[in-house]
């Protein structure tokens, strides 16, 4: 083919003049910049966003205006300063955060984020080429950059101690009295002059204790002692010059708590209530031996609050309890200054000091410590050895769980033999450089465990439990904590620990799974009213420890459909199970309540079982459970956590109250409309009724204490929600009234009756969890509980090892579970449906059963529905048949009772005959059989019984001759015939028993309660029945029956010998639904996905029934890796650029998007897929994808709508974002298996140009992890919700701009051949419309290159290269001369590219030609 040329001619070099910048400019500098924030600083929407900081050194203001900021040395004007000027000796910062905010008036956020990894930064004057201040240059790079350490410029050639506030410190005191001071006391300019003047240590004492720490005045007395819990302190102090302050350490003595505030913004507590008011108490207590000992409170991240001349403590002094004996508050505050501003060489800055003078730099950091062997399980001695990356660094370590340091352990001189349980911890250090946290490693031998003293050989040493010790503590995950004095925690006999420990801990998979190693404050938590010897212990994650958060996904494979669980945790909590193992439960009730509530799709903390071990010694297999509080809020529902209130009430779900987090205004506003006339009407967002309803129905179906804990947020739109504090005895019968009040009274009767909507929904939640397989029916409860069973069951033989004799032995808690799954759960639900009925909770009409609950049916599948009542209404388009207030849906419609469905058939019921046999003889097992001739028994209509309480009323049974040793065993035979047992759904079986029975058909057992399997005719029941004249009822499948004559056997046992009474009774139905009455509708048939929703209505009565639904797919199946893909994604949009899309968000990733295709030949059911990796997001219920159809998530559906227009598929919102540097993407189902789970990347192969330069990534191949089965979009933005477009050949592209001569030809005559139009995107019948190319020069720092741009067809099948060429004759190809620097999106399917030659040029530079060339 003929080549086509396009040839630019570069005569000349354009000079370039470099002019030195002005004294002004000179005094810029960025001298400081964090690419790591966690816990530095937030910006106005509190988040945790890098930063840049800018100086002035000179003594005159300079502005900003029109000068940039970049991380990309190849692009200079990245982000524009607006019109603001920057103070002679003064501070700017400039947040990174992508955000794009230029209001001079607010933050300041530039357009792109810092890269930890180190990258290029610099500040550019206003004509977008001379570099005023710079960090990471080609010839300098930087660094890696670290979490919560700054780098910059060292400011500070001296640096002084100052103490601001002293032990002498004159201070103002008020004991209020009321809240008429609300907040203004905190402020700078709060007039203090009529408080009382005192000296520094203020409280009381009716001992000696404090005597020395009070000052002048500072003892109240009874001022304070008996009067209130709280005391406020202010001290005023004077600054000078508060930039120079690189240091600020708050040092406190309290007894028991306190909030400081700085200038009116708080800057620490220990021990403080959430809502804090004028007398509050403190959350615990601070012991009189540590109040008095100064603990150190660093909070230089709030220096940049001081003021030039006055500045202002405030101190909120809390006291434990109205009748504590004593009371101390003291604070000093102390500091650091620099009295030499001047700037110095670049460095780490270990404390960040935003709008501040850095003060000293350092030059690195002393690589970690590494470890040959890390953590785990070991059955064989090995050899440790410990390096450090940083040459000539020194290491020591200790074995015995002490800390480290360069003075103390042993020094590390070679590889040492590890042959025993071992905890080894390291650190290495070097003179100049920063040296390295301690490292803990613990290395488990599970032998030499078992014979650790404090493990009890009855156990260890068993016949039957000894030999599966080993098994027993490798069975779940462990759990280790080192701290360097463990005494206080491994004295057993000692009260409780409530002040921390600085401590390791470290998360150890048995199966070598990756765990973690982190530091945080270890202290004993619960335990306020007992003193058990297995205590509870906290881990709290604080900086003065390490690490803020934990991040790790400790709950992993413990997945929920709607709160899976966060890896982000504040706290961690390990429950003993003391309380509930001793006398109430046995070590499982709370971690049932809080699945059963999430189960229920209710906010519940998670857990897991563990074991834990302190400084090498087993402690026993602990509940890890996440901690309920307002991080964990703020983790699930969004914000930060300071938003949200977080309350406690105890006893009677009123005692103790107290807000632990937060402001408590939602909470004030909640106990107010709850004291008011009608808290349902009035409700407004303070209550999740629903929430409400769930919690008091699982509380009254169990028996623990009257406890709750409630989250919500005024600021946020959450209301509160409600969840079992302490559910230990829950899992015993229920010991409470259904009808109980609950929590602020929010569930009286008399609320409840006087608002029909409100029973309405009480009703509809007990319909929901107590029906159709809901969270608390018999299977699911037991399901739930037998899951947590069999996680715990082999870890308690090592847990009965360390305390089973002080709690419970391994059978003794194996027996409980049992009892739980056979007798308590199997009759727990219908139990509870009787009290609410009888209560008035539940109606009495039952309300309609589908003939199949929910799922995939076919277009001729009959779908019945049952009931006792006269009319069934139903929608099927998502409303409720019944109106608010209790009128009947306009849009509702009338089911109708032809008899065109089946009826259900009873065939036992009270008065059916029985044989029986009744004179104590042994039968064997021969009786159950269907042949069994048992024509010499006697028989008689049910009941069958004895007693003095109307039981046997239809046939009086013998007990043999003597009253007080009763037979054990009396049996029970009768004939059913059933034509065809496939015509029903399944059969409905009712027993009346007392108290142990095992039931037969056809020979075969169907039921067995409070009888061991291996039972004979002269075993007792194992239990008792606790209600012997109700039903208990159970369902059987239809194979349980045979066409024809059926036989059923009954066995009942009596308690014992003297037990006073028995009784026997049944009812058997085949059910043609689920359940319900007689009356059964005809067939409904569903042609496309239906959430089909239905009441019973009796229209004597005008009583609705409770709401029954299901939803309905057609012929669908499940999704799964054959059937969906991601067929698109945006990771990284281009800015927005349009005045639509600037309107609502200039936030380049609110634009992001990710496309899902049906790629197989059946609609497939998305309900419940959830991304474990990547975004968060989970499908919610009833998502339907029909073969070959898109769906999209977005993260803004606002944003993406200003860009793409309203989409015409499926669309979901998610949280979180996608990286831009690419990352793992998992998508599962609720049993965890993966469906999608692939890692995408923005560096070759990989299509680069998906990386913010407007392309989107499309699948094109078979296999997702394969980037070659990836290309970049053709069209700018993608194509979300659509096929790609294709590319468009020459010859369409000729006929659709009616072309009429060759690729060669002119057709418009402009001197640009047909062919380059096509390739240019050009129209070829215009010749104004000629294609050309742009030349210009680029500077980079002080180098000059040019650069070539020329449109390009985004649908072109053509490929165009750059040429060059010294002398017009001999032209080179060298792709590795020139680089791609932009492609923009003309919007017009054109795309404006430019290319950069990587050949520097100058005034002396040889004249070079480029021309553009296409084969």
């Amino acid at each position: 083919m003929r080549r086509h040329l396009l040839t630019i001619f570069f005569i000349r070099v354009l000079t370039v003049i470099f002019i030195s910048c002005s004294s002004l400019e000179a005094s810029l500098h960025i001298t400081e910049f964090l690419a790591n924030n966690k816990e530095s600083i937030e910006d106005e929407d509190g988040d945790a966003s890098d930063w840049i900081e800018i100086f002035n050194s000179g003594s005159d203001p300079v502005s900003l205006d029109g000068y940039f900021l970049t991380d990309d040395s190849g692009a200079l004007t990245k982000w524009r300063f607006p019109s603001i000027e920057i103070s002679g000796s003064g501070f700017l910062l400039i947040f990174a955060s992508e955000k794009d905010r230029r209001d001079p008036g607010s933050e300041l956020h530039a357009n792109f984020k810092l890269s930890a990894d180190g990258e290029y930064l610099a500040l550019v004057e206003p004509d977008g080429n001379t570099i005023v201040s710079e960090f990471g240059p080609e010839d300098a790079p930087l660094p890696d950059q670290f979490e919560d350490i700054s780098y910059g410029l060292m400011q500070g050639g001296g640096i002084t101690p100052a103490v601001f506030i002293g032990s002498q410190q004159e201070v103002k005191v008020l004991v209020p009295s009321n809240d008429l001071l609300g907040d203004r006391w905190l402020e700078t300019d709060f007039s203090d002059e009529d408080w009382e003047t005192a000296r520094m240590g203020i409280g009381y004492d009716e001992n000696a204790t404090y005597s020395n720490e009070f000052g002048n005045n500072g003892n109240l007395g009874n001022e304070l002692n008996g009067v209130n819990n709280t005391v406020y302190i202010r001290a005023t102090f004077d600054v000078n010059d508060p930039a120079s302050v690189t240091e600020l350490i708050l040092k406190m003595k309290y007894d028991d708590g306190f909030v400081a505030y700085l200038n009116d913004t708080l800057i620490a507590d220990a021990n403080a209530p959430g809502g804090l008011t004028w007398d509050s108490e403190a959350t615990t207590d601070h012991s009189d031996s540590e109040a008095v000992v100064y603990q150190d409170f660093n909070v230089t991240s709030f220096a940049f609050l001081l003021n030039e001349g006055k500045n202002v403590l405030a101190i909120h002094g809390l006291n434990g309890g109205i009748t504590s004996s004593d009371m101390l508050i003291a604070a000093e505050l102390h500091g650091k200054k620099i009295t030499d501003p001047s700037l110095g060489g670049p460095g780490y800055l270990a404390i960040p000091s935003p709008r501040g003078y850095n003060g000293d730099t350092f030059d690195g950091f002393v690589g970690d410590t590494r470890f040959s062997v890390d953590r785990g399980f070991f059955e064989e001695p090995f050899d440790l050895e410990i390096t450090s990356s940083t040459e000539g660094a020194k290491i020591r370590y200790t074995l015995d769980g002490t800390d480290p340091s360069p003075s103390r352990g042993s020094v590390y001189s070679g590889p040492f033999r590890v042959a025993k349980t071992t905890v080894v911890r390291a650190i290495a250090y070097l003179p100049g450089s920063r040296p390295t946290n301690i490292d803990t490693q613990t290395y488990l031998f599970p032998e030499d465990v078992v014979d650790q003293p404090r493990m009890r050989t009855s156990v260890t040493r068993s016949g039957t439990l000894g030999p599966q010790m080993i098994d027993s503590l490798k069975s779940v995950p462990t759990i280790s904590i080192v701290t360097d004095d463990p005494s206080p925690f491994t004295n057993e006999s000692s009260g409780n620990i409530r002040s921390e420990s600085p401590a390791s801990v470290e998360m150890i998979f048995p199966d070598g799974r990756t765990g973690f190693q982190e530091d945080g404050g270890l202290k004993h938590f619960g335990g306020y009213y007992t003193n058990f010897r297995k205590k509870s212990f906290r881990i709290g994650f604080r900086s003065k420890y390490g690490a803020t958060k934990l991040n790790y996904p400790m709950f992993d494979g413990f997945n929920y459909k709607h709160y899976p669980p966060t890896d982000r945790f504040d706290i961690m909590d390990l429950r003993s199970g003391s309380h509930d193992m001793q006398s109430r439960g046995a070590y499982m009730s709370n971690r049932f309540t809080d699945d059963s509530m999430l189960e229920m799709g209710n906010l519940a903390p998670h857990g897991r079982f563990v074991h834990v071990y302190l400084n090498g010694t087993y402690w026993g297999q602990y509940h890890l459970r996440e901690r309920w509080n307002a991080d964990m809020a703020s983790s699930y529902f969004g914000g930060p956590k300071s938003d949200y209130d977080a309350v406690n009430l105890n006893d009677g779900f009123r005692n103790d109250e107290k807000v632990y987090d937060g402001t408590g205004v939602l909470w004030n506003e909640a106990k107010q409309l709850a004291s008011g006339s009608n808290a349902w009407s009035f409700n407004e967002n303070h209550i999740d009724f629903a929430n409400l309803i769930d919690f008091m129905l699982l509380w009254v179906s169990g028996n623990s204490e009257s406890e709750v804990r409630l989250l919500g947020s005024k600021a946020q739109g959450q209301p509160f929600r409600f969840q079992m504090k302490d559910a230990d005895g829950f899992l015993r019968n229920p010991g409470h009234s259904v009808s109980t009040s609950g929590p602020l009274n929010l569930m009286s009767s008399s609320l409840i009756n006087r608002n029909p909507d409100y029973a309405m929904l009480v009703a509809d939640r007990i319909h929901k969890h107590f029906f159709n397989d809901g969270v608390l029916t018999p299977s699911r409860n037991i399901a739930r509980l037998q899951k947590r069973v069999n996680e715990a069951r082999l870890g308690f033989i090592a847990e009965s090892a360390r305390w089973g004799n002080r709690f419970r032995e391994y059978q003794s808690w194996l027996d409980y579970q049992e009892n739980l799954v056979n007798n308590h759960f199997p009759g727990l639900t219908n139990t509870m449906i009787g009290r609410f009925r009888s209560a008035g909770m539940y109606p009495e009409i039952i309300a309609p059963v589908f003939s199949q609950h929910g799922g995939s049916v076919s277009a001729d599948t009959a779908l019945t529905m049952a009931t006792d009542s006269d009319t069934i209404y139903y929608t099927m388009d998502g409303t409720d048949p019944r109106l608010s207030g209790g009128a009947v849906n306009p849009e509702a419609k009338i089911a109708s009772f032809g008899g065109g469905g089946p009826a259900p058939v009873t065939y036992i019921s009270s008065g059916h005959r029985w044989r029986y046999l009744d004179n104590g003889s042994n039968q064997g097992t021969a009786w159950r059989s269907k042949n069994f001739d048992d024509s010499t028994w006697s028989s008689g209509p049910s009941e069958l019984g004895y007693g003095s309480d109307g039981e046997g009323s239809g046939t009086r049974l013998s007990f043999g001759p003597d009253s007080s040793s009763k037979y054990p065993t009396t049996y029970f035979r009768t004939n059913v015939e059933v034509p065809d047992p496939t015509m029903f759904f399944n059969f409905l079986l009712r027993l009346k028993y007392d108290d142990g029975i095992a039931v037969y058909i056809n020979g075969q057992e169907v039921i067995r309660q409070n009888l061991s399997s291996n039972a004979s005719f002269s075993t007792f029941a194992s239990s008792t029945v606790s209600d012997e004249s109700g039903w208990k009822e159970f369902t059987l499948p239809k194979t349980s029956l045979s066409p024809g004559m059926n036989v059923i056997a009954a066995e009942i046992h009596q308690g014992s010998g003297s037990s006073s009474d028995i009784r026997f009774d049944m009812f058997l139905r085949g059910e043609t639904t689920l359940g319900g009455g007689d009356n059964v509708t005809d067939p409904l048939f569903l042609t496309v996905p239906t959430l089909l929703r239905a009441r019973s209505y009796d229209s004597g009565g005008n009583e609705w029934s409770a709401l029954n639904e299901a939803f309905f797919s057609i012929d669908s199946e499940p999704a799964g890796s054959g059937n969906l893909t991601i067929s698109e994604m945006n990771y990284h949009p281009y800015d927005p650029i349009r005045i639509e899309e600037i309107g609502v968000s200039s936030d380049r990733d609110d634009y992001e998007f990710i496309e899902f295709l049906n790629t197989g030949s059946k609609s497939i059911d998305l309900t419940g897929l959830r991304f474990e990796s990547g975004i968060n997001f989970t499908f919610p219920d009833h998502t339907i994808l029909a073969p070959g159809q898109y769906l999209l998530l977005v993260r803004d559906l606002e944003s993406f709508e200003s860009r793409y227009g309203a989409s015409v598929v499926q669309t979901f919102e998610y949280t979180g974002r996608l990286s831009n540097d690419g990352e793992h993407l998992q998508l599962i189902n609720s049993d965890s298996e993966l469906i999608i789970d692939f890692i995408y990347n923005d560096q070759l192969p990989w299509p680069e140009a998906a990386d913010g330069e407007g392309k989107s990534l499309v699948f094109t191949g078979k296999v997702q992890n394969d980037p070659s089965s990836w290309e970049q979009s053709r069209v700018r933005g993608g194509s979300p919700g659509e096929a790609e477009v294709k590319t468009v050949t020459y010859s369409e592209w000729a006929t659709l701009n009616s072309v009429s001569g060759d690729p060669q030809a002119d057709d418009d005559g402009d001197t640009v051949s047909n062919y380059l139009e096509y390739h240019f995107g050009s129209d070829p019948g215009l010749a104004a419309d000629a294609p050309f190319a742009d030349t210009n020069v680029q500077k980079i720092g002080g180098t000059s290159y040019l650069t070539l741009s020329f449109p390009r067809n985004l649908l072109a099948e053509s490929a165009m290269e750059v040429q060059f060429s010294f002398d017009l004759k001999t032209w080179i190809s060298e792709s590795k001369s020139f680089e791609i620097v932009s492609s923009t999106d003309n919007g017009d399917g054109t795309a404006e590219v430019t290319v950069r030659y990587l050949m520097p040029v100058n005034d002396e530079s040889k004249k070079v030609f480029f021309r553009l060339s296409n084969n």
